[in-house]
């Protein structure tokens, strides 16, 4: 039996083709004969489909039902159908024998050529879809414009192309596309970023600031800019300016917070300010609570006051807000100790350490990925900042 998602394309294709033939039929005064031959040649090809001979079915429409404008419908469904089960060698000749028409519109010819480059982006030939939707993209009359940009920003962000996809997103009528401004800008932003990161590689810092102004102009609260400006700021040893752009991420995205503690760590010690330090992992504390913001200000007042009032602090917390993470830390201040007490201890400890390592640190809010390391591109949806940091049990 098959699946749902090959029948209902079937029943589709099946609406179609007999919608497609009476229209013909009628067109040409021969409404009775043409149904039934055109009747005669589909069931043929479904036929086919059905005992899973495509190559058959495509041979029986190609040759069977004649392109016209009123049978487009048809042939297009077909090859859709193919390229939805990944036959796309399969539904590139379909949309190919399309082309080959003269009989057809051009606005029917530019639809077919837009399927055709969704069958080659589906195939990986980025080459040729590429050219494909650059000629629709050029053609402001067919109406394929917008769906035209959208493929070739997908086929850019594929190949790396991040300033081919900066323009191809800037052309992009963001009020009648699909796409929100703001979804735009921070994909744009994030274009930004991984040009401001290859700038960097090459020790281009000027050119990796103009990457991150750019960045934030296209969504000013892009914490992967900011965090990014903050290190190249620390990488010119400019320890003020880079602690300025760190301190504006809980602003921009307060779920990003934790992925700034060591970096901002590191500016106070750089800049031998230990209280104004633990003053402002404090206050972030105070208003976005997580584990890993627990840990470093018990660590901070165990450095700056002894280990007494890291405890007392810890303590004193857990009460109010438990946590795997937290409960760790306490159990770091009282381990190492001597005899069964501290065996004990010491193994319970090591035990809640695998635990937490094991658990996922991240999950994209689109799709559910989870892995241990932040991806500001999902690997599975393809969504730019889709990825944050987990809370409760199993992360923060």
């Amino acid at each position: 039996m098959y699946e749902l998602t090959y029948a209902v394309p079937l029943i589709l294709l099946s609406a179609l083709c007999w919608y497609a033939g009476y229209l013909y039929g009628v067109r040409r005064g021969r409404a009775k004969e043409a149904s039934s031959q055109l009747a005669q040649h589909y069931f043929q090809g479904i036929n086919f489909l059905l005992n899973e001979q495509p190559d058959q079915a495509i041979v029986t429409f190609i040759r069977s039902v004649d392109v016209t404008p009123a049978t487009l419908e048809t042939h297009l469904a077909l090859g859709n159908i193919m390229r939805q089960r990944g036959e796309t060698e399969r539904a590139i000749r379909v949309h190919q024998n399309l082309l080959s028409r003269p009989n057809l519109t051009g606005q029917q010819l530019r639809q077919a050529r837009l399927e055709l480059g969704r069958d080659f982006l589906k195939a990986g030939l980025f080459d040729r879809a590429e050219r494909l939707f650059l000629d629709l993209v050029d053609d402001e009359s067919g109406g394929f414009r917008q769906s035209s940009l959208l493929h070739l920003i997908d086929i850019y962000r594929h190949e790396k192309e991040w300033e081919k996809a900066i323009r191809a997103a800037s052309m992009m009528d963001k009020k009648r596309f699909g796409r929100t401004p703001e979804g735009l800008g921070i994909e744009q932003a994030n274009f930004c970023c991984e040009l401001a990161l290859r700038a960097m590689a090459g020790g281009d810092l000027l050119e990796a600031r103009g990457h991150l102004k750019s960045a934030l102009k296209f969504n000013r609260n892009s914490s992967r800019a900011s965090m990014l400006w903050g290190k190249l700021e620390g990488l010119a040893n400019n320890h003020s300016l880079a602690l300025k752009r760190y301190l504006a991420v809980p602003d921009q995205q307060p779920e990003f917070l934790t992925e700034i503690l060591s970096p901002v760590r590191n500016c106070y010690q750089a800049l031998e300010d230990k209280s104004g330090l633990l003053r402002q992992l404090s206050s972030w504390l105070e208003k976005y609570p997580s584990a890993s913001l627990l840990n470093m200000v018990a660590e901070e007042i165990g450095v700056q006051q002894g280990d007494e009032a890291a405890i007392s602090f810890l303590g004193d917390y857990l009460e109010r807000h438990p946590s795997l993470k937290g409960l760790n830390a306490l159990l770091g201040f009282y381990w190492p100790s001597e005899g069964a007490v501290g065996r004990h201890l010491e193994l319970f400890k090591h035990t809640l350490s695998a635990l937490i390592e094991r658990s996922p640190a991240y999950r994209c809010i689109q799709c559910g990925f989870k892995g241990s390391h932040l991806h500001w591109l999902c690997p599975q949806c393809q969504h730019w900042e889709t990825v944050r940091p987990l809370r409760g049990i199993e992360g923060e």
